[in-house]
């Protein structure tokens, strides 16, 4: 049997390559971005509270804090320990509940959310869920920029490189220029009832590396429940606006709403990511329809950063065809977008032991 000092080992990142790292904590979700020119990415930092989800259990393990694992991962991965950006992309604890923890040994240059400055959309947040320390500057993530995170370092040696901010608070971009539309009604004209969700409100970007595109967007919503109004499906609203893309990371961890056709069928991702966690991530309807062939047309990979028994139990067979049901999912982009590889990385202890390796993609 191998030893940990045989076990192989992702490479440390080069200039010029995009590494994304899906942490798995086991306790809500984390994503590192080193880009091209070493500028680097947080998008949340999530920390469910211990026992609130029956059996989520911590990864590596319950020794520390979710958020003291993913800085502990920041700080053996980035090239210098520090972050230039952290995204919140909505106010719930599985998302954003560790950045404390994070903070107090990594600085962080700036923070965007969707509440800055006043934090009263749809109602009131919680002061103590807004709460940033160790933090240069906060500002208000704005729908349909593409300037507001950019390589700090080199950016004119990767002019091919992008992040789009799709939607904030239901504002969404029209994909013409910066130009933005409404999709919620007036809260004045709601019941109460009908009032957005903090899901509903999630941030979510694109982020394209040449000829290589990537989705992420937090919990935001798809399918609505019964007797819902059909406002309250924000995939739909974007679906046609984010276009084709090589790795889709499934909103709101695969449970129940997100991956609607309609956004199936406009992504066409090649590769699907699922930021679960609980054992009700994703939900079997969810992996039905990724993998369903009549979704879209071609190959489709869909790996889990955790898998829970009782989850493959509810699934059955289908639960097979998953690349991978646990580790943190890394994506290595080579240089100029032109290709693109998947690591799963060991999450039951810190040697960064790669479980397994998929790819070469071509985007």
């Amino acid at each position: 049997m191998a030893s940990v000092a045989d076990a192989k080992t992702l490479a440390p990142w080069s200039e010029g390559t995009l590494d994304i790292h899906h942490i798995s904590t086991g306790r809500g979700n984390a994503t590192l971005f080193v880009l091209p020119d070493g500028t680097s990415l947080l998008v949340d930092a999530g920390a469910a509270p211990q026992g609130t989800v029956p059996g989520a259990t911590p990864r590596p393990d319950g020794s520390r804090r979710p958020g003291e694992w993913i800085a502990r991962y920041i700080a053996r991965t980035l090239p210098r320990p520090e972050l230039d950006y952290v995204v919140i992309t909505h106010f719930h604890r599985d998302h954003m509940g560790g950045l404390t923890d994070v903070t107090k040994v990594i600085h962080v240059g700036r923070v965007l959310d969707r509440g800055w400055p006043d934090y009263d959309y749809p109602r009131p947040v919680d002061a103590a869920l807004r709460t940033y320390d160790n933090v240069g500057h906060v500002e208000a993530f704005e729908a349909g920029r593409n300037d507001q995170i950019v390589l700090q370092r080199f950016p004119e040696t990767y002019p091919a490189f992008e992040v789009r901010n799709l939607t904030r608070n239901g504002e969404y971009w029209t994909g013409r220029g910066d130009e933005t539309r409404e999709r919620f009604p007036p809260l004045e004209e709601l019941e109460p009832r009908d009032d957005p969700s903090e899901n509903m409100c999630s941030l979510s970007f694109r982020l394209r590396y040449g000829p290589f595109d990537y989705y992420t967007g937090g919990d935001l919503t798809g399918i609505p429940n019964v007797g819902h109004p059909p406002w309250q499906n924000m995939e739909k609203a974007i679906a046609e606006i984010v276009g084709p893309v090589d790795v889709h990371v499934v909103n709101h961890h695969g449970s129940i709403d997100p991956a609607s056709p309609e956004f199936l069928r406009a992504l066409r991702p090649r590769v699907h990511i699922i930021p679960s966690w609980s054992p009700t991530h994703p939900a079997p309807s969810v992996l039905k329809r990724l993998l369903a062939e009549r979704a879209y047309d071609g190959a489709r990979d869909v790996f889990a950063v955790q898998l829970r028994e009782p989850t493959k139990a509810a699934i059955g067979p289908r639960a097979e065809r998953v690349k991978s049901d646990r580790g943190h999912v890394i994506v290595r982009v080579s240089p100029g977008g032109t290709a693109y590889e998947i690591f799963v990385v060991s999450d039951g202890d810190e040697s960064g032991e790669i479980l397994s390796e998929h790819g070469p993609y071509v985007p």
